[in-house]
Protein backbone atom coordinates (compact mmCIF):
# COMPACT_ATOMS: atom_id res chain seq x y z
CA UNK A 1 0.00 0.00 0.00
CA UNK A 2 1.30 3.40 -0.93
CA UNK A 3 1.01 6.06 1.63
CA UNK A 4 3.27 9.15 2.79
CA UNK A 5 4.95 8.59 6.38
CA UNK A 6 5.61 11.39 8.46
CA UNK A 7 6.61 12.07 12.17
CA UNK A 8 5.75 14.87 13.47
CA UNK A 9 7.44 16.16 17.14
CA UNK A 10 4.55 18.21 18.98
CA UNK A 11 2.86 17.57 22.03
CA UNK A 12 0.20 19.76 20.80
CA UNK A 13 -3.09 17.67 19.55
CA UNK A 14 -5.05 20.40 17.67
CA UNK A 15 -2.20 21.68 15.78
CA UNK A 16 -0.90 18.38 15.01
CA UNK A 17 -4.80 18.19 13.83
CA UNK A 18 -4.74 20.67 11.55
CA UNK A 19 -1.31 19.64 10.18
CA UNK A 20 -3.09 16.35 9.31
CA UNK A 21 -5.93 18.07 7.61
CA UNK A 22 -3.66 20.21 5.94
CA UNK A 23 -1.70 17.39 4.01
CA UNK A 24 -4.86 15.73 3.27
CA UNK A 25 -6.13 18.43 1.17
CA UNK A 26 -3.19 17.71 -1.82
CA UNK A 27 -3.02 13.74 -0.90
CA UNK A 28 -5.13 10.82 -1.65
CA UNK A 29 -2.58 8.49 -0.35
CA UNK A 30 -2.93 6.48 2.92
CA UNK A 31 -1.13 8.66 5.80
CA UNK A 32 1.23 7.24 8.49
CA UNK A 33 1.69 9.66 11.00
CA UNK A 34 3.74 9.11 14.12
CA UNK A 35 4.29 11.70 17.14
CA UNK A 36 6.75 12.15 19.59
CA UNK A 37 6.84 14.92 22.18
CA UNK A 38 10.80 14.98 22.92
CA UNK A 39 14.26 14.63 21.93
CA UNK A 40 14.02 10.91 22.97
CA UNK A 41 11.08 10.06 21.89
CA UNK A 42 11.56 11.06 18.48
CA UNK A 43 14.91 9.72 17.98
CA UNK A 44 13.31 6.24 19.02
CA UNK A 45 10.65 6.90 15.89
CA UNK A 46 13.36 7.58 13.41
CA UNK A 47 15.41 4.29 14.51
CA UNK A 48 12.38 2.05 14.48
CA UNK A 49 10.81 3.65 10.96
CA UNK A 50 11.54 5.25 8.08
CA UNK A 51 9.96 8.36 7.45
CA UNK A 52 9.70 11.07 4.31
CA UNK A 53 8.94 13.96 6.00
CA UNK A 54 9.68 15.34 10.14
CA UNK A 55 7.53 18.10 11.40
CA UNK A 56 9.40 19.48 14.30
CA UNK A 57 8.41 22.29 17.03
CA UNK A 58 11.37 23.95 18.14
CA UNK A 59 10.35 23.90 21.68
CA UNK A 60 10.51 20.41 23.51
CA UNK A 61 11.82 18.47 26.55
CA UNK A 62 15.37 16.74 25.64
CA UNK A 63 13.53 13.60 27.42
CA UNK A 64 9.64 12.59 28.24
CA UNK A 65 10.60 13.47 32.02
CA UNK A 66 12.25 16.78 31.97
CA UNK A 67 10.81 20.34 31.32
CA UNK A 68 10.95 22.23 27.68
CA UNK A 69 13.81 23.77 26.38
CA UNK A 70 14.31 26.34 23.57
CA UNK A 71 17.30 24.09 22.31
CA UNK A 72 14.55 21.01 21.91
CA UNK A 73 14.57 21.52 18.01
CA UNK A 74 18.83 21.82 17.44
CA UNK A 75 19.18 18.97 20.16
CA UNK A 76 17.11 16.64 17.95
CA UNK A 77 19.20 17.34 14.92
CA UNK A 78 22.59 17.50 16.40
CA UNK A 79 20.88 13.36 18.16
CA UNK A 80 19.50 12.50 14.76
CA UNK A 81 22.98 12.97 12.70
CA UNK A 82 25.13 11.20 14.97
CA UNK A 83 26.34 8.04 13.55
CA UNK A 84 25.79 6.23 16.94
CA UNK A 85 22.06 7.00 16.96
CA UNK A 86 21.28 4.74 14.12
CA UNK A 87 17.99 6.41 13.03
CA UNK A 88 17.00 6.86 9.73
CA UNK A 89 17.08 10.15 8.77
CA UNK A 90 14.17 11.40 7.00
CA UNK A 91 13.69 12.82 3.13
CA UNK A 92 12.92 16.09 4.47
CA UNK A 93 12.96 17.69 7.64
CA UNK A 94 10.88 20.87 8.28
CA UNK A 95 10.34 23.46 11.47
CA UNK A 96 7.10 24.40 12.42
CA UNK A 97 6.75 26.96 15.51
CA UNK A 98 4.38 29.85 17.21
CA UNK A 99 7.72 31.26 18.60
CA UNK A 100 9.23 33.89 15.91
CA UNK A 101 12.40 34.32 17.95
CA UNK A 102 12.75 30.77 17.66
CA UNK A 103 12.48 30.99 13.96
CA UNK A 104 15.01 33.58 13.83
CA UNK A 105 17.61 31.93 16.11
CA UNK A 106 17.50 28.76 13.99
CA UNK A 107 20.28 28.63 11.33
CA UNK A 108 20.47 25.24 9.14
CA UNK A 109 20.06 23.69 5.98
CA UNK A 110 16.44 23.06 6.72
CA UNK A 111 13.28 25.60 6.43
CA UNK A 112 11.45 26.66 9.68
CA UNK A 113 8.27 27.87 9.45
CA UNK A 114 5.97 30.30 11.60
CA UNK A 115 3.33 28.40 12.79
CA UNK A 116 -0.21 29.91 13.40
CA UNK A 117 -3.51 28.72 12.57
CA UNK A 118 -4.99 31.64 11.04
CA UNK A 119 -2.58 32.19 8.76
CA UNK A 120 -1.69 30.52 4.80
CA UNK A 121 1.40 30.98 4.43
CA UNK A 122 2.84 27.75 6.20
CA UNK A 123 -0.14 25.38 5.14
CA UNK A 124 1.31 26.61 1.19
CA UNK A 125 4.54 25.82 2.06
CA UNK A 126 3.68 22.56 3.57
CA UNK A 127 1.38 21.65 0.62
CA UNK A 128 4.13 21.96 -1.76
CA UNK A 129 6.22 20.13 0.09
CA UNK A 130 3.58 17.57 0.26
CA UNK A 131 3.00 17.56 -3.61
CA UNK A 132 6.87 17.39 -4.08
CA UNK A 133 6.99 14.12 -1.47
CA UNK A 134 3.88 12.36 -3.32
CA UNK A 135 6.26 12.10 -6.82
CA UNK A 136 9.16 10.95 -5.09
CA UNK A 137 8.17 9.15 -2.31
CA UNK A 138 9.23 5.53 -3.74
CA UNK A 139 12.48 5.46 -2.06
CA UNK A 140 10.70 4.49 0.93
CA UNK A 141 7.44 1.35 0.18
CA UNK A 142 6.21 -0.31 3.19
CA UNK A 143 2.93 -1.36 3.68
CA UNK A 144 0.20 0.59 6.46
CA UNK A 145 -1.08 -2.45 8.42
CA UNK A 146 -3.81 -2.75 11.43
CA UNK A 147 -1.87 -1.60 13.88
CA UNK A 148 -2.04 -1.82 17.85
CA UNK A 149 -0.48 0.60 20.27
CA UNK A 150 0.01 -0.28 23.57
CA UNK A 151 1.67 1.31 26.45
CA UNK A 152 4.81 -0.67 26.56
CA UNK A 153 7.77 -3.19 25.59
CA UNK A 154 6.61 -5.58 27.83
CA UNK A 155 3.18 -5.54 26.59
CA UNK A 156 4.26 -5.52 22.63
CA UNK A 157 6.61 -8.40 24.14
CA UNK A 158 3.65 -10.71 25.59
CA UNK A 159 1.55 -10.15 22.50
CA UNK A 160 3.90 -10.90 20.68
CA UNK A 161 4.93 -14.14 21.97
CA UNK A 162 0.92 -14.83 22.08
CA UNK A 163 0.93 -14.45 18.73
CA UNK A 164 3.80 -16.70 17.98
CA UNK A 165 2.27 -19.51 20.22
CA UNK A 166 -1.35 -19.02 19.38
CA UNK A 167 -2.26 -17.08 16.37
CA UNK A 168 0.92 -18.69 13.63
CA UNK A 169 0.66 -16.90 10.63
CA UNK A 170 -0.81 -13.81 12.09
CA UNK A 171 2.71 -11.94 12.88
CA UNK A 172 3.21 -10.05 9.62
CA UNK A 173 -1.28 -9.34 9.95
CA UNK A 174 -0.65 -6.88 12.84
CA UNK A 175 1.81 -3.78 13.53
CA UNK A 176 2.52 -3.90 17.65
CA UNK A 177 3.90 -0.49 18.18
CA UNK A 178 4.69 1.06 21.54
CA UNK A 179 8.01 3.15 22.65
CA UNK A 180 10.64 2.33 25.06
CA UNK A 181 10.49 6.23 26.61
CA UNK A 182 7.73 8.33 27.35
CA UNK A 183 5.05 5.41 26.57
CA UNK A 184 2.20 5.12 29.32
CA UNK A 185 -1.44 5.75 28.94
CA UNK A 186 -0.94 9.53 27.31
CA UNK A 187 1.40 8.22 24.01
CA UNK A 188 -1.74 5.33 23.32
CA UNK A 189 -3.89 8.11 23.70
CA UNK A 190 -2.07 10.30 21.24
CA UNK A 191 -1.40 7.96 18.78
CA UNK A 192 -5.15 6.72 19.02
CA UNK A 193 -6.36 10.70 18.13
CA UNK A 194 -3.81 10.91 15.31
CA UNK A 195 -4.31 7.74 13.85
CA UNK A 196 -8.13 8.66 13.78
CA UNK A 197 -7.31 11.63 12.69
CA UNK A 198 -5.64 10.52 9.37
CA UNK A 199 -8.92 8.24 7.65
CA UNK A 200 -6.54 5.96 6.32
CA UNK A 201 -8.69 3.16 4.11
CA UNK A 202 -7.22 0.07 2.24
CA UNK A 203 -5.88 0.03 -0.95
CA UNK A 204 -8.36 -3.22 -2.15
CA UNK A 205 -11.32 -2.44 0.55
CA UNK A 206 -13.91 0.45 1.10
CA UNK A 207 -12.97 0.87 4.48
CA UNK A 208 -11.28 2.01 6.89
CA UNK A 209 -7.31 0.47 8.47
CA UNK A 210 -8.38 -0.04 11.81
CA UNK A 211 -6.42 0.25 14.95
CA UNK A 212 -6.66 -0.69 18.97
CA UNK A 213 -5.47 1.12 21.58
CA UNK A 214 -4.67 -0.95 24.52
CA UNK A 215 -4.87 0.79 28.06
CA UNK A 216 -3.86 -0.45 31.72
CA UNK A 217 -6.72 -0.76 33.86
CA UNK A 218 -5.48 1.88 36.16
CA UNK A 219 -6.54 5.85 36.57
CA UNK A 220 -3.99 6.97 33.90
CA UNK A 221 -5.66 4.56 31.40
CA UNK A 222 -9.21 5.44 32.34
CA UNK A 223 -8.37 9.28 32.00
CA UNK A 224 -6.82 8.68 28.39
CA UNK A 225 -9.49 6.78 27.32
CA UNK A 226 -11.77 9.65 28.59
CA UNK A 227 -9.73 12.08 26.72
CA UNK A 228 -9.90 10.05 23.31
CA UNK A 229 -13.53 10.27 23.79
CA UNK A 230 -13.86 13.94 24.13
CA UNK A 231 -11.61 14.65 21.35
CA UNK A 232 -13.20 12.08 18.94
CA UNK A 233 -17.02 12.40 18.38
CA UNK A 234 -18.85 9.07 18.81
CA UNK A 235 -20.96 9.53 15.27
CA UNK A 236 -17.69 11.08 13.55
CA UNK A 237 -15.86 9.27 10.57
CA UNK A 238 -13.04 9.28 12.96
CA UNK A 239 -14.34 6.96 15.44
CA UNK A 240 -15.00 4.21 13.12
CA UNK A 241 -11.51 3.85 12.80
CA UNK A 242 -10.70 2.49 16.29
CA UNK A 243 -11.15 0.65 18.96
CA UNK A 244 -10.35 0.74 22.81
CA UNK A 245 -9.31 -1.97 25.28
CA UNK A 246 -7.72 -2.33 28.22
CA UNK A 247 -6.24 -5.09 30.20
CA UNK A 248 -9.10 -6.15 32.04
CA UNK A 249 -10.08 -8.62 34.81
CA UNK A 250 -12.56 -10.07 32.09
CA UNK A 251 -10.22 -11.89 30.37
CA UNK A 252 -8.65 -13.81 33.34
CA UNK A 253 -10.08 -16.70 35.64
CA UNK A 254 -8.28 -16.05 38.44
CA UNK A 255 -9.25 -12.51 38.72
CA UNK A 256 -13.05 -12.75 37.58
CA UNK A 257 -12.84 -15.08 40.22
CA UNK A 258 -11.11 -12.42 42.98
CA UNK A 259 -13.77 -9.88 41.50
CA UNK A 260 -16.66 -12.04 42.68
CA UNK A 261 -15.26 -12.49 46.00
CA UNK A 262 -15.47 -8.83 46.19
CA UNK A 263 -11.69 -7.42 45.48
CA UNK A 264 -10.65 -5.45 41.71
CA UNK A 265 -7.80 -3.68 41.41
CA UNK A 266 -5.94 -1.44 38.88
CA UNK A 267 -4.76 -4.18 35.89
CA UNK A 268 -1.91 -4.33 33.81
CA UNK A 269 -0.90 -7.20 31.39
CA UNK A 270 1.34 -9.04 33.50
CA UNK A 271 -1.82 -9.27 36.03
CA UNK A 272 -3.23 -11.39 32.79
CA UNK A 273 0.03 -13.44 32.72
CA UNK A 274 -0.60 -17.27 34.94
CA UNK A 275 -0.02 -17.18 38.57
CA UNK A 276 3.11 -19.69 38.68
CA UNK A 277 4.82 -17.09 36.39
CA UNK A 278 3.96 -15.03 39.70
CA UNK A 279 4.98 -17.27 41.93
CA UNK A 280 8.10 -17.22 40.17
CA UNK A 281 8.59 -14.03 40.06
CA UNK A 282 8.38 -13.57 43.41
CA UNK A 283 10.99 -16.43 44.55
CA UNK A 284 13.63 -14.21 42.31
CA UNK A 285 12.56 -10.84 43.82
CA UNK A 286 10.78 -9.64 41.09
CA UNK A 287 7.58 -8.33 42.82
CA UNK A 288 6.63 -5.68 45.01
CA UNK A 289 3.69 -4.60 47.09
CA UNK A 290 0.79 -3.50 45.68
CA UNK A 291 -0.54 -0.05 46.67
CA UNK A 292 -3.52 -0.29 49.06
CA UNK A 293 -5.17 2.60 47.52
CA UNK A 294 -5.26 0.92 43.98
CA UNK A 295 -7.04 -1.78 45.38
CA UNK A 296 -11.09 -1.56 45.60
CA UNK A 297 -13.08 -3.79 48.18
CA UNK A 298 -16.67 -4.36 47.08
CA UNK A 299 -18.45 -3.79 51.06
CA UNK A 300 -21.33 -5.56 49.87
CA UNK A 301 -19.43 -8.84 49.92
CA UNK A 302 -16.46 -8.11 52.58
CA UNK A 303 -16.46 -6.02 56.03
CA UNK A 304 -14.58 -3.07 54.88
CA UNK A 305 -13.71 -2.51 58.81
CA UNK A 306 -11.94 -6.26 59.86
CA UNK A 307 -10.85 -7.08 56.02
CA UNK A 308 -6.37 -6.67 56.31
CA UNK A 309 -4.68 -6.88 52.91
CA UNK A 310 -2.25 -9.45 53.72
CA UNK A 311 -1.72 -12.93 52.43
CA UNK A 312 -2.52 -14.93 55.11
CA UNK A 313 -5.92 -12.60 56.30
CA UNK A 314 -6.94 -12.62 52.66
CA UNK A 315 -6.59 -16.63 52.96
CA UNK A 316 -8.56 -16.98 56.16
CA UNK A 317 -11.61 -14.91 53.95
CA UNK A 318 -11.59 -17.51 51.29
CA UNK A 319 -9.01 -16.39 48.57
CA UNK A 320 -7.02 -19.02 47.72
CA UNK A 321 -2.76 -18.45 48.08
CA UNK A 322 -2.64 -17.65 44.44
CA UNK A 323 -5.64 -15.01 44.22
CA UNK A 324 -3.92 -13.77 47.69
CA UNK A 325 -0.71 -13.21 45.87
CA UNK A 326 -2.07 -11.24 43.16
CA UNK A 327 -4.34 -8.84 45.26
CA UNK A 328 -0.76 -7.95 47.01
CA UNK A 329 0.84 -7.85 44.91
CA UNK A 330 2.19 -6.12 41.47
CA UNK A 331 5.71 -6.75 39.14
CA UNK A 332 7.91 -4.35 39.70
CA UNK A 333 8.45 -2.13 37.15
CA UNK A 334 12.60 -2.50 37.44
CA UNK A 335 12.19 -6.38 37.11
CA UNK A 336 9.43 -6.07 34.19
CA UNK A 337 11.76 -7.23 31.56
CA UNK A 338 12.95 -10.22 33.52
CA UNK A 339 9.62 -10.85 34.19
CA UNK A 340 8.75 -10.72 30.05
CA UNK A 341 11.61 -13.19 29.38
CA UNK A 342 10.10 -16.03 31.85
CA UNK A 343 6.71 -15.39 30.53
CA UNK A 344 7.90 -15.55 26.94
CA UNK A 345 9.62 -19.16 27.86
CA UNK A 346 6.61 -20.12 28.99
CA UNK A 347 3.89 -19.47 26.61
CA UNK A 348 1.53 -21.68 27.91
CA UNK A 349 1.54 -19.23 30.95
CA UNK A 350 -0.32 -16.41 28.58
CA UNK A 351 -3.77 -17.78 27.76
CA UNK A 352 -5.53 -14.54 28.98
CA UNK A 353 -3.86 -12.77 26.69
CA UNK A 354 -4.91 -14.90 24.33
CA UNK A 355 -8.80 -14.40 24.78
CA UNK A 356 -7.58 -10.81 24.83
CA UNK A 357 -6.22 -10.93 21.52
CA UNK A 358 -9.06 -12.74 19.64
CA UNK A 359 -11.42 -8.94 20.96
CA UNK A 360 -8.75 -7.34 19.33
CA UNK A 361 -8.60 -9.70 16.29
CA UNK A 362 -12.57 -9.19 16.26
CA UNK A 363 -11.87 -5.38 16.47
CA UNK A 364 -9.89 -5.07 13.69
CA UNK A 365 -12.01 -7.31 11.64
CA UNK A 366 -9.22 -9.32 10.56
CA UNK A 367 -10.69 -13.58 10.38
CA UNK A 368 -9.52 -16.36 12.40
Amino acid sequence: MSHIGALIVDDDLNKISIIIKTIQEVVNDTLSISQASSVQEAIENLQNKEFHLLITDLQMPLKHDSDATNDGGKALLKNMYRKKSKANIPMYIVGLTQFEHLQKDFKGVWKVWHYDSSKEDWKVYLRDLIHHINLVKSRISSERIETIFVEGPTDKKLIEATIKYYFKGYEDRVYIETIHYGGGASWVERQIVIWAKTLAKHSTEERYLKAVGIFDGDLAGFNAIEKVRELIGDNSAESKTFSILSNSYKYSTILKSIKKKGIVFQTTIEDLVDVQQWIIAKEKGWLIHRDENHIEIDENILDLNTIILDEKSLVSLGFTKEEALLITHKVDDNNKKNFGNLVCENPDSLLAIKYQFEEVLEKLKISQ
